[in-house]
């Protein structure tokens, strides 16, 4: 049954539904977050940012992983396998990318959020959260 499931994940089909999933509600997030900045909020942006970094962490992760998951459960070989292998290394770079554009715009949440004796980011907390949206949009492209 797990090998079933983990066979249904692993299909291009699969991976561009659960894209198309995550994609509708990160650019919207980019929308909310930009307008607020724009009115001078920021915690729901650091919120939302926030979140939205795991996310792209967490899937990031999990298609990295796609080539693992195909050797652990026995899913190589067949006519296929060439194509397959192609769009291995596609999902671990891609993975890669996700991974890093996440973790790093959750550094810059980070960094505001930290006391300023530690970072010193008072008076232009929005420029770095700026930044961070700027990575999550890069991670959206990717």
């Amino acid at each position: 049954m797990v090998r079933g499931a983990i066979r249904l994940f692993v299909k291009p089909w699969s991976i561009i539904t659960i894209d198309v999933l995550i994609l509708l509600p990160i650019l919207l997030s980019i929308v909310t977050i930009v307008g607020d900045l724009l009115a001078g909020k920021l915690d729901e942006p650091m919120e939302i940012l926030e979140g939205v970094g795991v996310v792209l962490i967490g899937w990031g992760v999990a298609i990295e992983e796609r080539p693992s998951l195909r050797e652990i459960f026995f899913l190589r070989g067949g006519d296929r396998e060439e194509i397959e292998v192609g769009i291995d290394t596609l999902c671990h770079s891609s993975g890669i990318g996700l991974l890093i554009f996440g973790l790093f715009a959750e550094i810059a949440v980070t960094a505001v959020r930290l006391p300023n004796h530690i970072i010193p980011t008072e008076g232009f907390d929005p420029v770095v959260l700026c930044f961070s949206t700027l990575l999550v949009a890069v991670g959206s492209y990717i």
